[in-house]
Protein backbone atom coordinates (compact mmCIF):
# COMPACT_ATOMS: atom_id res chain seq x y z
CA UNK A 1 0.00 0.00 0.00
CA UNK A 2 1.50 3.51 -0.85
CA UNK A 3 0.59 6.87 -1.37
CA UNK A 4 0.33 8.25 -4.51
CA UNK A 5 4.12 8.91 -6.46
CA UNK A 6 2.54 11.49 -9.17
CA UNK A 7 1.20 13.24 -6.08
CA UNK A 8 4.37 13.81 -4.38
CA UNK A 9 3.50 11.74 -1.92
CA UNK A 10 5.07 8.22 -2.91
CA UNK A 11 6.01 6.44 0.33
CA UNK A 12 5.48 2.92 1.45
CA UNK A 13 2.33 2.93 3.82
CA UNK A 14 2.08 -0.95 4.37
CA UNK A 15 3.75 -4.20 3.25
CA UNK A 16 3.22 -7.88 3.35
CA UNK A 17 4.54 -10.54 4.06
CA UNK A 18 5.97 -11.17 0.00
CA UNK A 19 7.40 -7.50 0.03
CA UNK A 20 9.25 -7.67 3.57
CA UNK A 21 10.86 -11.04 1.75
CA UNK A 22 12.24 -8.57 -0.44
CA UNK A 23 13.49 -6.21 2.25
CA UNK A 24 10.98 -3.19 1.78
CA UNK A 25 10.51 -0.99 4.13
CA UNK A 26 7.50 1.05 5.47
CA UNK A 27 8.22 4.98 4.82
CA UNK A 28 10.88 4.39 2.25
CA UNK A 29 10.44 6.03 -1.25
CA UNK A 30 8.29 4.05 -3.96
CA UNK A 31 11.02 3.94 -6.40
CA UNK A 32 13.46 2.95 -3.61
CA UNK A 33 11.27 -0.52 -3.18
CA UNK A 34 11.07 -0.75 -7.22
CA UNK A 35 14.69 -1.06 -7.26
CA UNK A 36 14.53 -3.74 -4.28
CA UNK A 37 11.80 -5.35 -6.41
CA UNK A 38 10.98 -4.38 -9.43
CA UNK A 39 7.69 -6.24 -9.90
CA UNK A 40 6.20 -4.44 -6.99
CA UNK A 41 2.93 -3.69 -7.21
CA UNK A 42 1.47 -0.61 -5.22
CA UNK A 43 -2.44 -0.22 -4.12
CA UNK A 44 -3.47 2.83 -3.18
CA UNK A 45 -4.95 2.94 0.58
CA UNK A 46 -8.35 2.79 2.06
CA UNK A 47 -8.27 5.25 4.90
CA UNK A 48 -12.01 4.57 5.60
CA UNK A 49 -11.77 0.80 5.27
CA UNK A 50 -9.13 1.13 7.97
CA UNK A 51 -10.52 3.40 10.22
CA UNK A 52 -13.02 0.98 10.35
CA UNK A 53 -11.09 -1.94 11.33
CA UNK A 54 -9.64 -0.30 13.84
CA UNK A 55 -12.31 0.97 15.74
CA UNK A 56 -13.89 -2.37 15.62
CA UNK A 57 -10.30 -3.94 16.85
CA UNK A 58 -10.23 -1.29 19.83
CA UNK A 59 -14.03 -2.06 20.80
CA UNK A 60 -12.57 -5.63 21.25
CA UNK A 61 -9.48 -4.28 23.47
CA UNK A 62 -12.27 -2.47 25.59
CA UNK A 63 -13.76 -5.82 26.40
CA UNK A 64 -10.05 -6.26 28.18
CA UNK A 65 -9.58 -2.65 29.36
CA UNK A 66 -9.93 0.76 29.42
CA UNK A 67 -6.29 1.50 29.66
CA UNK A 68 -6.06 1.81 25.68
CA UNK A 69 -3.02 3.81 24.04
CA UNK A 70 -3.08 3.97 20.83
CA UNK A 71 0.02 3.82 18.32
CA UNK A 72 -0.97 5.34 15.03
CA UNK A 73 -4.06 3.82 13.54
CA UNK A 74 -3.53 0.31 13.57
CA UNK A 75 -0.94 -0.58 16.65
CA UNK A 76 -2.65 0.39 20.68
CA UNK A 77 -0.70 -0.46 24.07
CA UNK A 78 -2.96 -1.90 26.26
CA UNK A 79 -2.41 -2.12 29.90
CA UNK A 80 -3.49 -5.70 31.34
CA UNK A 81 -1.45 -5.79 34.69
CA UNK A 82 -5.14 -5.90 36.25
CA UNK A 83 -6.90 -8.52 34.41
CA UNK A 84 -8.47 -11.21 36.22
CA UNK A 85 -7.05 -14.72 36.67
CA UNK A 86 -4.98 -14.36 33.33
CA UNK A 87 -1.57 -13.51 32.38
CA UNK A 88 -0.75 -10.71 29.89
CA UNK A 89 0.00 -14.01 27.00
CA UNK A 90 -3.15 -15.73 27.69
CA UNK A 91 -5.21 -12.04 27.23
CA UNK A 92 -3.22 -11.21 24.04
CA UNK A 93 -3.84 -14.62 22.80
CA UNK A 94 -7.27 -14.57 23.05
CA UNK A 95 -7.17 -10.93 21.22
CA UNK A 96 -5.31 -12.37 18.43
CA UNK A 97 -8.17 -15.36 18.39
CA UNK A 98 -11.11 -12.62 18.32
CA UNK A 99 -9.85 -10.22 16.05
CA UNK A 100 -9.10 -13.26 13.09
CA UNK A 101 -12.60 -14.80 14.12
CA UNK A 102 -14.57 -11.06 14.16
CA UNK A 103 -13.06 -9.32 12.21
CA UNK A 104 -11.11 -11.69 9.35
CA UNK A 105 -7.65 -10.19 9.75
CA UNK A 106 -4.58 -11.37 11.56
CA UNK A 107 -2.75 -9.10 14.16
CA UNK A 108 0.58 -9.84 16.44
CA UNK A 109 1.16 -8.79 19.14
CA UNK A 110 3.85 -8.23 22.14
CA UNK A 111 3.22 -8.62 25.65
CA UNK A 112 5.98 -7.16 27.96
CA UNK A 113 6.23 -5.35 31.38
CA UNK A 114 7.25 -1.91 29.09
CA UNK A 115 5.68 -0.33 26.10
CA UNK A 116 9.18 -0.16 24.77
CA UNK A 117 9.71 -4.38 24.76
CA UNK A 118 6.15 -5.09 23.77
CA UNK A 119 5.81 -3.24 20.39
CA UNK A 120 9.59 -5.09 19.63
CA UNK A 121 7.66 -7.92 20.52
CA UNK A 122 4.90 -7.11 17.86
CA UNK A 123 7.28 -6.68 15.31
CA UNK A 124 9.39 -10.10 16.03
CA UNK A 125 7.50 -12.77 14.91
CA UNK A 126 4.66 -11.74 12.23
CA UNK A 127 2.20 -12.76 10.68
CA UNK A 128 -0.49 -14.21 13.26
CA UNK A 129 1.99 -13.91 16.52
CA UNK A 130 1.58 -13.15 20.36
CA UNK A 131 5.59 -13.04 21.92
CA UNK A 132 6.25 -12.63 25.13
CA UNK A 133 8.95 -10.66 26.67
CA UNK A 134 9.62 -10.99 30.13
CA UNK A 135 12.28 -9.79 32.55
CA UNK A 136 13.78 -13.30 32.40
CA UNK A 137 14.37 -13.09 28.80
CA UNK A 138 14.76 -9.92 27.41
CA UNK A 139 18.48 -9.88 27.02
CA UNK A 140 18.14 -13.36 24.73
CA UNK A 141 15.73 -11.93 22.88
CA UNK A 142 16.67 -8.16 21.96
CA UNK A 143 20.25 -7.60 22.84
CA UNK A 144 21.07 -9.43 19.44
CA UNK A 145 18.84 -7.55 17.43
CA UNK A 146 19.96 -4.51 14.72
CA UNK A 147 19.98 -0.79 16.59
CA UNK A 148 17.28 0.42 14.32
CA UNK A 149 14.75 -2.57 15.43
CA UNK A 150 14.44 -0.50 18.46
CA UNK A 151 11.15 1.93 18.74
CA UNK A 152 12.01 5.61 17.36
CA UNK A 153 16.08 4.67 16.14
CA UNK A 154 15.53 5.65 12.82
CA UNK A 155 17.85 5.95 10.04
CA UNK A 156 19.82 9.32 11.10
CA UNK A 157 19.99 7.65 14.57
CA UNK A 158 21.38 4.45 13.27
CA UNK A 159 23.93 5.94 11.19
CA UNK A 160 25.07 8.17 14.27
CA UNK A 161 25.08 5.38 16.38
CA UNK A 162 26.81 3.38 14.06
CA UNK A 163 29.35 5.96 13.36
CA UNK A 164 30.59 5.16 17.11
CA UNK A 165 30.76 1.28 16.82
CA UNK A 166 27.46 0.79 17.94
CA UNK A 167 25.27 -1.84 15.96
CA UNK A 168 23.05 -3.56 18.35
CA UNK A 169 19.99 -2.86 20.81
CA UNK A 170 22.98 -4.46 23.43
CA UNK A 171 24.97 -2.05 22.72
CA UNK A 172 22.79 1.17 23.47
CA UNK A 173 21.74 -0.67 26.86
CA UNK A 174 25.70 -1.25 27.54
CA UNK A 175 26.90 2.16 26.33
CA UNK A 176 27.58 4.87 28.59
CA UNK A 177 25.11 7.21 28.88
CA UNK A 178 27.42 10.78 28.32
CA UNK A 179 28.63 8.75 25.15
CA UNK A 180 24.88 8.63 23.79
CA UNK A 181 24.38 12.11 24.87
CA UNK A 182 27.08 13.43 23.44
CA UNK A 183 26.15 11.89 19.78
CA UNK A 184 22.02 12.13 19.98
Amino acid sequence: VSGDAENRHGIILAKNEIAKKYGIKTGEAIWQAKQKCPELVTLPPHFELYKRFSNMARRIYSDYTDKIESFGLDEAWLDLTNSPNKNGFEVATEIKERIKRELGITVSIGVSFNKIFAKFGSDYKKPDAVTCITRDNYKNIIWSAPAQDLLYVGRATRKKLNQIGIYTIGDIANSPIELLRKHL
